[in-house]
């Protein structure tokens, strides 16, 4: 037994030896003041830490080896520094105040581990945490809109639905940190499931525009949104508890929220845990439209989240993160549809996942990363429509089990690769009972979809990373195959086992270290799931009833791009041409013969339709003075459908936005300019659609202010939306925009 301490001591010893302490300090590049809480973490390892009050820090690093430091802070722009730890024991960085973010933030989206966005030849959106910060957004909606590339429609106050490049629904891949959102259920056109991301939670978000299925597999057609949420940080020196607290207020009663979290960080473990309540009002629009009832609902939120550092080579990441919602209205439905009652309620999704990771030194197994997830999605839908005593609720639970091993390898300075397969499981449950009220007689039936129906996926994948002088080279590939089964007595058992392979390919060079060149080829696929082939329910304009023999929509997008970051100034933009084909549409059908049910028309699911989408993204940011920034960016889509030459559905108008920012140390002020053309490019679909108005949805042009200021521990931020009042609808959207508002956030920590 002596032998053994003895040698495990001697083995201690000997890793020390051979170690290497890097201390340094972390600096304000305009005040020279230092600045505390950055976050400096080793590339593919698990060392990480923070800096002290006195912008210090100090990590123990092997010795004689080449590492990448990356270095964020809020409001600062990242950085990623390479060092010799036999050269250098002692560092001095100096952050520039993130004025302009574009091309400068880290994103692990992309390609799976940590990158600066200039450094990948994709096309990437950031909602950073300083601009959560400064925008105080309602929901997850909210904080997308006004991002580059990004439509945000909202059937409902408490929906949402994310429009990338023109798609949307399960067209566009939503992830929580890397784990699919989308299920077996996710439907085609706008959904609510977005906003059931807890906003609290949230520490940034990255949108990658156009690509994303060899990543990430099924449903990435429009690109894929991962939502990264707030992670609790190692410390420097001595443990310590620590917490912080919000309150948010919006005029007319429109929003009254509050959050509370307390953490816990030692120097190899850390933890946080919050809860909050969020009271939404019903919105008042503007003009004379006034109050759109009902709209508002409540929201309760619960997050845990731990991480513990095994070693230098191990971590592991649990989370918990729990949201409900209640009363969440269809206004529309109430308004325009002859609806006395159409709600969500409850709406509810718990995620649970444990991350195992392991930094290596071999090059086949740079890093290694599993991951175990828990999902679980419960929406109830309740209807009532005017002057009828029948009350119906239907209830969709999905349970999602997911399991991930991914890969990182790095054969040479040149060669890099990330590899890796995952499996998904969704089963669904599904009910729906009617009752008479004024008898109180309750009739159980079949629900949206057959009860006990269940999807599997399983996906590999590979993408590689060479660079040879002035060019990169990207290619990567993925296999999925699908198993879909709905056990339906009515219309007869279906079992689907459809596959995919996708690829892309993209070609970097950079005509000198601020520009660069973009030319990428890339394919991607949506698997038909228990929602396309089993819904047997109404929709917007009519039933749908259930389709048996359904295969993958599939794209191949094109594009262009071209990015330059200099010291003052950023910009980006991007060409593209998707050609879809395969899609799965609705058509006019018939059920037992009759072309309608209970007044409305019958539609069923069919592999039939081809489009095209040509679009230019453009986007860029100049600073104007030290203190004094102008961003901006527009978008504009042209969408086509191929079989009969006819606008594609849901298509956005042009749109943009233009920002003039001031920020020093303490204070921040924004005036922001959003707008969007006029839309009258409609499809058969957009005219029948009751939330598009007669000949098109108008244009429209909001001003918004936005001020803040901090100090120590405290911070306050503040904003007047709509300034001039204006009655706008988002087109395609169900609900009206904000009229002339107010409201106040007040964060603090302890």
């Amino acid at each position: 037994m002596m032998k053994i301490v003895l040698t495990i001591i001697a083995a201690f010893l000997s890793l020390q030896l051979f170690s290497q302490p890097i201390g340094g300090i972390i600096l304000n590049r305009d005040s020279e003041k230092p600045l505390t809480n950055v976050n400096i973490s080793v590339r593919n390892l698990s060392i990480g830490t923070v800096s002290d009050k006195d912008g210090l820090f100090s990590l123990n690093l092997p010795y004689d080896r080449n590492f990448i430091l990356d270095i964020s802070c809020i409001g600062f722009e990242a950085q990623e520094i390479e060092i010799n730890t036999a050269q250098k024991s002692q560092i001095t960085v100096k952050l520039r105040p993130g004025t302009i973010q574009l091309n400068r933030s880290i994103v692990v989206t992309a390609s799976r581990n940590e990158r600066l966005s200039f450094q990948t030849p994709d096309a990437v959106s950031v909602i950073t945490a300083q601009e959560l910060k400064s925008s105080a957004p309602r929901s997850m909606a909210e904080a997308l809109i006004g991002a580059a590339g990004v439509w945000m429609q909202k059937t409902n106050h408490g929906g949402g639905s994310p429009f990338v490049r023109g798609l949307t629904g399960n067209q566009t891949l939503l992830l929580i940190d890397g784990i699919r959102l989308n299920n077996a259920t996710f439907r085609y056109g706008p959904n609510q499931y977005f906003n059931t991301i807890d906003i609290f939670s949230v520490d940034r978000v990255e949108v990658i525009r156009g690509k994303g299925s060899v990543m990430y597999g099924s449903d990435a057609l429009g690109g894929v949104i991962n939502v990264l949420t707030r992670t609790p940080q190692y410390t420097t020196g001595e443990s310590k508890f620590g917490g912080r607290g919000q309150l948010k207020y919006m005029s007319k009663g429109m929003e009254k929220s509050g959050l509370g979290e307390v953490n816990y960080e030692t120097k190899n473990f850390a933890v946080s845990g919050s809860a909050n309540y969020k009271d939404f009002g019903d919105i008042y629009a503007g003009g004379s439209l006034g109050n759109e009832h009902p709209s508002g609902y409540d929201e309760t939120g619960l997050n845990l989240k731990a991480k513990v550092r095994i070693s230098d080579n191990w971590q592991i990441t649990t989370a918990f993160q729990y949201l409900r919602q209640n009363d969440v209205g269809r206004y529309d439905q109430v308004a325009e549809r002859g609806y006395q009652l159409n709600e969500f309620d409850p709406q509810i999704h718990r995620l649970l996942y444990a991350k195992v990771e392991h930094y290596g030194s071999y090059k086949w197994f740079r890093k290694l990363q599993l991951m175990l997830s828990n999902q679980y999605s419960d929406e109830t839908r309740k209807r009532q429509k005017e002057n009828s005593t029948i009350l119906t609720r239907e209830n969709d639970m999905v349970k999602t089990y997911g399991i991930s091993l991914e890969c990182y390898s790095s054969f040479s300075s040149k060669w890099e690769a990330v590899s890796g397969a995952e499996f998904y499981s969704d089963k669904v449950g599904s009910g729906k009972i009617t009752k008479d009220l004024r008898t109180g007689y309750e009739m159980t039936s079949r629900g949206l979809y057959p009860d006990n129906s269940f999807m599997e996926n399983f996906g590999l994948y590979s993408q590689h990373t060479f660079k040879y002088g002035k060019l990169q080279f990207n290619f990567g590939g993925r296999y999925n195959t699908f198993k879909i089964q709905a056990m339906e007595e009515e219309f007869g058992d279906v079992t689907l086992t459809p596959s995919s392979v996708v690829g892309n390919i993209s070609l970097l060079y950079f005509m000198s270290p601020i520009r660069q060149l973009i030319f990428s080829a890339h394919s991607a696929f949506r698997a038909p799931n228990i929602n396309d082939i089993s819904t047997f329910g109404s929709f917007d304009y009519g039933v749908e009833i259930p389709s048996s023999d359904l295969s993958p929509e599939r794209s191949l997008t094109i594009e262009g791009g071209y990015k330059e970051s200099a010291e003052h100034y950023s910009l980006a933009f991007s060409a593209f041409n998707t050609r879809l084909k395969d899609q799965i549409v609705r058509v006019e059908s018939t059920y037992n013969g009759s072309e309608y049910i209970d007044g409305e028309r019958v539609y069923q699911k069919v592999n039939m339709a081809r489009s095209n989408i040509f679009g230019v993204e453009f986007e860029s940011g100049f600073r104007l003075t030290r203190q004094f920034t102008l961003n901006n960016n527009l978008t504009w889509l042209y969408g086509k459908n191929l079989e009969n030459d006819d606008p594609m559905r849901r298509i956005p108008p042009l749109n943009g936005k233009l920002a003039l920012q001031y920020s020093n140390s303490e204070i921040f002020g924004e005036a922001e300019f959003l707008f969007a053309a006029k839309q009258d490019r409609l499809s058969g679909g957009d005219k029948d659609d009751h939330r598009i108005p007669d000949g098109g949805t108008p244009g429209w042009n909001i001003l918004n202010l936005k001020t803040g200021y901090s100090w120590d521990k405290i911070s306050i931020n503040a904003g007047l939306q709509n300034i001039f009042n204006q009655a706008y609808r988002i087109h395609g959207s169900g609900i009206d925009g904000y009229g002339r508002s107010f409201w106040i956030n007040l964060e603090f920590e302890v």
